[in-house]
């Protein structure tokens, strides 16, 4: 895993309505432990659909602990020093089927959020616009788990089947699909997603690897 964080900021500003009270709003990708340890957490940041100031902290102390990990990956909307969206890409854990798969040849992307008061800007799309816009995940297999218990769908105003759809034209945007699988995370909620994105420079043992460990309990 390289040590070095590349410096990739956009920035762009807010509405004119917003812009003469608060600075504009960046984007910043391969942050530092140190640079999400300076950052404040928008009090509307949610963590596993709980929101609060408390949630909004324990998600904020999270993030350095990500970045610091081996092929751990953070990508930041903020103004200023108030964060207001991320990104996150990390290693499988270490009870998931996939723990076993080469080493940053298969990653997890492990939350995105939006603070409550900042969506309908198109945060969480541009987030994962400068995540995939580079080379970086050509050939590593991507997958995120798209549970339900996480979802905010009082904050939304959506039902789940609204929420789900939502979900797919966000991470389908970016060439994620959905499988089928015996992962009991996803198999507690029938409306649950697996979502996994097979970069194009993807070794076909790699993916045969993959597909073969998405069903364990065969008939």
């Amino acid at each position: 895993m390289p040590t070095h964080y590349p410096e990739v900021t956009r920035s762009e500003p807010l509405p004119a309505e917003s812009s003469q009270v608060e600075p504009a709003l960046e984007f910043r990708d391969w942050c530092t432990p140190e640079f999400l340890s300076d950052l404040t957490a928008d009090s509307s940041i949610g963590a596993f659909s709980r929101y609060s100031p408390h949630a909004a902290g324990r998600q904020l102390a999270a993030l350095p602990r990500v970045a610091g990990l081996p092929y751990g990956r953070v990508l930041v909307a903020h103004t200023g020093r108030r964060l207001v969206g991320f990104l996150t890409f990390h290693p499988p854990e270490a009870d998931s089927r996939w723990a076993d798969l080469p080493a940053g040849r298969i990653l997890e992307l492990g939350g995105i959020e939006v603070a409550r008061g900042m969506r309908g800007r198109g945060i969480a799309r541009r987030l994962m616009d400068l995540a995939f816009s580079s080379a970086d995940f050509d050939a590593v297999i991507v997958y995120a788990q798209a549970l339900t218990w996480c979802w905010d769908l009082e904050g939304s105003g959506l039902g789940r089947e609204a929420y789900r759809e939502m979900m797919f034209r966000l991470f389908g945007a970016h060439g994620f699909a959905s499988y089928v699988t015996d992962e009991p995370n996803i198999r507690y909620d029938r409306a649950n997603i697996l979502l996994a994105r097979v970069g194009p420079k993807v070794p076909e043992s790699l993916l045969q690897q993959f597909q073969a460990m998405l069903i364990e309990k065969r008939a």
